[in-house]
C-alpha cells in the first residue's frame, strides 16, 4: 500500500451551533460543557478524518473561558491536525 500524505486541510473541520436556550443558564449564558463538547466533537472529526478511523479523546491540556457566550450567538468551532 502506497504511503498517502495528507495535508491539514484534509482534517479541517468547521462546525457552527447557534446557542438557544437548552445550551444556557437562567442568566442567558451558554453552559461551559456545552462549549467543551462541541470542542471535543470538532477534534475528533478532524482526527477521524486523518486517521481514517475512529477516535477517541484522552486528555486536553487546558480550556479557558474568556468571556460568556450568549444565548442567540453563532459559534463557530474550528479544528484541523497540527501534528501525527
Amino acid at each position: 500500500m502506497a504511503d498517502e500524505t495528507r495535508t491539514i486541510a484534509d482534517s479541517r473541520v468547521i462546525l457552527t451551533h447557534l446557542m438557544g436556550p437548552p445550551e444556557a443558564n437562567v442568566l442567558g449564558n451558554v453552559h461551559g460543557g456545552v462549549i467543551m463538547k462541541l470542542v471535543d466533537e470538532a477534534g475528533a472529526l478532524a482526527a477521524m478524518r486523518h486517521a481514517r478511523a475512529p477516535v477517541v479523546t484522552v486528555a486536553i491540556d487546558s480550556m479557558t473561558f474568556l468571556e460568556p457566550i450568549l444565548v442567540g450567538a453563532f459559534v463557530t468551532v474550528q479544528a484541523e491536525l497540527t501534528h501525527a
